[in-house]
C-alpha cells in the first residue's frame, strides 16, 4: 500500500471512515491518484458505487490528489 503524493496513508483512512459513514468498506489502497476501498458485500459496493461522485467530492477537499475512487468486494 502506498500514499502516493495524497497525504499519509492513515489520514486517508480517517477521513474515508468520516465521509463514508460505512463499517463494511476500507481503504486499501492509494496509488498514482487512484483510490481503492474494499466493500464486504456486492449490496455495500452497488451503494458506494451510487454515491461515488459525492464521496470524491469530499475526499477531495481534504486530498486533492485523489482522482478517482476505484471499489470492489473482498477483504483485501
Amino acid at each position: 500500500m502506498s500514499s502516493g503524493d495524497g497525504g499519509n496513508f492513515k489520514d486517508i483512512q480517517a477521513v474515508w471512515a468520516k465521509v463514508s459513514g460505512d463499517k463494511g468498506s476500507r481503504v486499501a489502497d492509494f496509488k498514482d491518484g487512484c483510490l481503492t476501498i474494499n466493500a464486504d458485500s456486492s449490496m455495500r459496493l452497488v451503494r458506494l458505487n451510487l454515491n461515488r461522485e459525492g464521496l470524491l467530492k469530499e475526499l477531495r477537499q481534504e486530498f486533492p490528489s485523489i482522482v478517482k475512487i476505484s471499489f470492489k468486494v473482498g477483504a483485501k
